[in-house]
């Protein structure tokens, strides 16, 4: 019997009752507004990001080509900088094809990110230019 995992998820279920889901969803918008516009006046057509630019249509997950680098290079170089990322095609390859691309890099914001996450992913992007450009 899995056990620890179900006592795993009740402590999880009774954290994010304690907070609130509607408070959770409120800060998950309101992080992914600031990660968007961040990552935008940043690097302007330097990056792309994927999906619709509607924080109430979107979770707090931020797929994004980024100057040409490869996603797995970037994610290499996030992490030398203390920022964690995904890299690959997310088990979505049919929506990678119809994206025109093979990968994105993926950041992901919840409740345990704070405005200052998402400026060190801001800053950490552009020390792949060094790298890579």
């Amino acid at each position: 019997m899995p056990i620890a995992e179900a006592v795993g998820l009740t402590a999880a279920i009774d954290y994010l009752e304690g907070l609130g889901m509607d408070a959770v969803r409120r800060h998950e918008m309101a992080l992914t507004r600031y990660a968007l516009d961040r990552l935008r006046d940043r690097y302007g057509d330097g990056i792309t990001i994927f999906g619709p630019d509607d924080v109430a249509l979107r979770g707090g997950v931020i797929s994004f080509a980024y100057k040409g680098i490869h996603p797995h290079d970037l994610s290499q170089v996030l992490d030398q900088r203390g920022v964690c990322i995904r890299a690959g095609h997310h088990c979505a390859k049919p929506l990678m094809r119809c994206l025109g691309v093979a990968a994105t890099a993926r950041a992901s914001l919840y409740v345990y990110n704070d405005e200052a996450d998402v400026d060190a992913l801001v800053d950490a992007l552009s020390t792949a230019d060094d790298l890579f450009l």
